[in-house]
């Protein structure tokens, strides 16, 4: 796209963010005394600590439940510290490759789009790879060979491949070769990996969330298998410690930035407008700002119907996280959406089931992350917004607006719970 990406938070990313991370140099001899020691694993440890305190100090309204939000806290900095230790377990190692999901249902960071399913997988530019799998029935899914991490500084993208332009046989199979190089002559699915390459990732996109079943993938490093890796070294068990304390930390306070600024911005009764973001898959316009309710109000989201392949709006608390999107209706898609027969999509945000198809369920939160997503567009319409008495909802909508009932709104949600268990199976 030719709109310049943006930057939330302090507006710090690439090396500049990278720098204010670094580790001191150290040998392998220092490595490994602090590993035998026991300084590295102190120093882990401290790392969650300070995650967790941070959380603990940043200010945060109240729900009806006093204390929701500071055990949500806490809840969340499990999550990130389960997405730290799988820097230094799954995600450690290019030369035996493990695919894993990150963010997920319960642990979740980076405010999450919660049509997605991530997989992650650590890959390096040193080797070739080749992944296998059946694209089933999934809406989309968008793959990409990356360096990292936006929130540690590493917010490149080198190459993006999408699943529906993948060559597959007729049963949906397929296979992928990544590499630095394509081979001469190669015909087949490719992903280029220049030096820098890090991890190549998966973003699967459900829009009917009733029907689709994820995209299945393995992969494997070319004349790996049957290989078995080298003995873990104190020296690197210690620089593993480090990567996963740093990761958990930085994760916490990189996005507590962008609530920093989102609140400090935050006007009441507006929405900004669409754009990339640094860090961001291409092809993807974001609308983030934040949210503020009282009791008995409702805000009103209303936009003309994108000319895209997806769209869609969810509502993040305030630690930068999806709120629960698999047992309430905290978010809603193309697919999901009443749209109007003037063509515009209304969206009603409240802390109570209005009776209409479009609700987005606040879950009782007074505050957080409104965000919107335009994927594959041709154009960008911004929204507008209404604050009204939650008694004067059904007067603020068209009059055309069907009702939805208990009866709809349950069945609904029970798809959201059913869909759940195919998006993160575990067999």
């Amino acid at each position: 796209m030719s709109d310049e990406a943006a930057i939330g938070g302090s507006g710090k990313s690439g090396q500049t963010l990278r720098d204010e991370m670094a580790f001191p140099e150290r040998s392998d001899e220092e490595q490994a005394k602090r590993l035998l020691s026991g300084e590295a694993w102190q120093g882990f440890c401290r790392s969650l600590e300070a995650a967790g305190q941070h959380l603990l100090e940043f200010p945060t309204g109240e729900t009806a439940t006093p204390g929701e939000l500071q055990a949500q806290a806490m809840k969340y900095v499990l999550g990130l510290t389960t997405g730290g230790i799988l820097q230094a377990l799954q995600l450690s190692d290019p030369d035996t490759p493990r695919i894993v999901r990150t963010p997920d249902s319960e642990s979740k960071w980076g405010a999450e789009n919660v049509d997605n399913q991530y997989l992650w997988c650590r890959v390096g530019p040193h080797a070739e790879y080749k992944v296998t799998g059946n694209k089933n029935n999934v809406f989309e899914a968008l793959l990409e060979t990356k360096d990292g991490y936006m929130q540690i500084g590493d917010d490149l993208v080198f190459d993006t491949l999408l699943l529906s332009d993948i060559q597959c046989e007729a049963d949906g199979s397929f296979e992928i070769l990544l590499s630095a190089n394509k081979p001469e002559g190669f015909s087949g699915n490719f992903m280029h990996m220049p030096p820098g390459t890090q991890y190549w990732c998966v973003r699967q996109y459900f829009a009917d969330w009733e029907t689709e079943i994820p995209a299945r993938f393995e992969i494997h490093r070319v004349d790996g298998e049957g290989v078995a890796p080298a003995p873990l070294t104190p020296a690197r068990m210690a620089e593993l410690l480090d990567e996963a304390g740093r990761w958990t930390l930085q994760t916490t306070k990189f996005w507590a930035e962008w609530i920093d600024q989102l609140r400090g911005d935050h006007k009441k009764g507006r929405l900004m407008a669409p754009k990339p973001f640094v860090g961001g898959a291409r092809d993807i316009v974001y609308g983030n700002d934040w949210w503020s309710l009282d009791p008995d109000e409702a805000m009103i989201v209303e936009f003309e119907v994108p000319d895209a392949r997806y769209w869609q709006l969810q509502l993040c608390d305030v630690w930068f996280r999806t709120m629960d999107w698999a047992t309430r209706q905290t978010g809603l898609n193309h697919a999901q959406s009443y749209v109007h027969a003037d063509g515009k999509v209304r969206f009603v945000i409240a802390h109570q089931d209005p009776g209409v198809q479009n609700w987005i369920d606040t879950s009782g939160h007074p505050e957080g992350m409104l965000q919107y997503r335009y994927i594959w567009t041709n154009n960008k319409p911004a929204p507008s917004v209404k604050i009204v008495p939650f008694e004067e909802i059904q007067s603020a909508l068209p009059s055309d607006t069907p009702s939805f009932g208990n009866e709809a709104r349950r069945a609904s949600l029970a798809i959201r719970h059913r869909h759940l268990q195919r998006r993160e199976p575990v067999t």
